[in-house]
């Protein structure tokens, strides 16, 4: 009874790794060669995510609310308003809130001046790449003219449904 060796398998090469025409001769495999690769995949990444940046967004024209429609609905005089801010933002970018807190910082100053109504109101947004971190810087500019009116002030910005969002649980920062 003699026993032999099974046949040699057709995927394997002939050649042994050791050889100098084996084909594993030619790529050698180091760990700084394996993070380089690993780096590069992730700038890739990176890089694909950042050319859906900067988002932006506009209510357009300066519109006011239908409440205010008609003649001597609002006062004649009116006072122009302008707020611009950067927000800092993890996780997440919720226009609309940040678009009310916007508004709600502009009546606050009309009141100051005596007006109770804001009108002709047009707003913009643009929402940058964000960090490493989650972090989005969110620049948002929002005008506004203030006046006086017997009817009530609606508390909230025109043309919300423009405004486009980053999906997420938002936080903002100081």
């Amino acid at each position: 009874m003699s026993f032999s060796s099974p046949p040699p398998s057709p995927l394997l090469s002939r050649s042994s790794p050791n050889s100098p025409h084996s084909p594993l001769r030619g790529i050698p495999l180091r760990l700084p060669d394996v993070a380089n690769v690993i780096i590069k995949l992730r700038r890739a990444r990176n890089q694909a995510q950042v050319k859906d940046y900067p988002i932006e967004s506009t209510s357009g024209e300066p519109q006011t609310h239908p409440n205010f429609s008609g003649e001597n609905v609002v006062s004649a005089r009116k006072v122009p308003l302008v707020e611009e801010r950067r927000f800092l933002c993890r996780d997440g970018v919720d226009v609309k809130k940040l678009l009310r807190m916007m508004r709600i910082t502009l009546l606050e100053e009309a009141q100051g001046i005596g007006a109770n109504v804001l009108v002709d109101e047009q707003w913009s947004c643009v929402i940058h790449a964000p960090r490493r971190d989650g972090v989005f810087k969110v620049d948002i500019r929002y005008t506004a003219s203030a006046a006086r009116s017997a009817q009530r002030d609606p508390q909230q910005p025109v043309t919300l449904d423009r405004a486009r969002c980053v999906p997420g649980l938002m936080t903002v920062l100081p």
